[in-house]
This record gives structure tokens, C-alpha cells and sequence, in this order.
């Protein structure tokens, strides 16, 4: 076979490994140490744009799937989204374009909600569990429990009817 492959798949972290939880099995919270202090964690419209088009020009198929984690990816803010959202209408051409997005649900809210709906994500929501489960491992980074704010989070995909 010659040429670029049907389709792939790829996973895009536009925060790296930072993330508003301090989870006590992650093993991305110390990818912090790894990079210069002062780095930031955030891609660049430069990388964004490249990314994108990249995507596309690299696929021959009649999907491109574009896969966000984390870290957290909400910390970049909808307005990253919404970029590159308007990045994969310029490159599509007329394939067809699916976003998912995973993410531990704590700052999402009725914006988020209705860009998520609106765009079309699949949501991955990190939950681990009942409320006893979940809270012994997944805490803020004041040692908090989190569960009933991954809850909201849910609340607000439901509302919004994200998939």
C-alpha cells in the first residue's frame, strides 16, 4: 500500500498531564517534573492549526476522528474548542468529523453543555465508582472528594443531551 493510510487514530492532550485533580494512581501528575519550571502546559494556536490540518491531510478516508484528554482538557477553555472546531470545518472537505472528549466533569456547565451538544462530542465522563469508591481516590488538589461535582458534571451532559 502507498500513500497515507485510510484512517488512524490519534490522541490529543492540549493541557499535557495538568489537571485540577490530584487522583492518587495517576501517573501523568508527575510528567509536570519532566518538563522546565514556568513551561506552559497549553497548546498553542500554531500547534492547534497544524494539528488539524495535519489530521486531514494525513487520512484518506471519509472520517477523522479527533480524540481530546488530558490532564483535564476543559482547562484549556471552550474557546480552545470552539477554534478547533472551526479548524476541522475549514479542512473537512466533506468528510465527516467526529470530537471525543474525556474528562473528570468538574468544571463542566451550561456552556460547556451546549457546546458539547451543540458540536456533537461523545463524552467520556471519569467516574470510579459509588460515591465511597470514587472519593478515596479521585480528589481535588486540596485533598477534597470530588464525587458529587463529577455528578453535576453529569447533570449538565444529561441536560444538554450529550452522547
Amino acid at each position: 500500500m502507498t500513500g497515507n493510510p485510510a484512517s488512524f487514530h490519534v490522541m490529543a492532550k492540549p493541557s499535557g498531564a495538568i489537571c485540577n485533580l490530584d487522583c492518587n494512581y495517576c501517573f501523568y501528575l508527575d510528567k509536570e517534573s519532566l518538563f522546565e519550571p514556568g513551561t506552559r502546559f497549553r497548546m498553542s494556536d500554531e500547534v492547534l492549526s497544524a494539528y488539524v490540518r495535519q489530521q486531514f491531510e494525513s487520512q484518506r478516508g471519509p472520517e477523522v476522528v479527533f480524540a481530546w484528554q488530558g490532564g483535564e482538557p476543559t482547562l484549556m477553555g471552550i474557546e480552545f474548542f470552539e477554534r478547533a472546531v472551526a479548524l476541522q470545518r475549514q479542512h473537512a472537505q466533506g468528510r465527516r468529523v467526529e470530537n471525543a472528549f474525556q474528562t473528570n466533569g468538574i468544571l463542566l456547565d451550561d456552556a460547556w453543555g451546549g457546546f458539547l451538544s451543540r458540536e456533537r462530542f461523545l463524552v467520556g465522563l471519569s467516574l470510579d465508582g459509588p460515591t465511597r469508591l470514587h472519593d478515596c481516590h479521585r480528589v481535588d488538589k486540596g485533598g477534597r472528594p470530588t464525587f458529587e461535582r463529577v455528578m453535576r458534571g453529569l447533570g449538565v451532559l444529561q441536560r444538554h443531551g450529550v452522547a
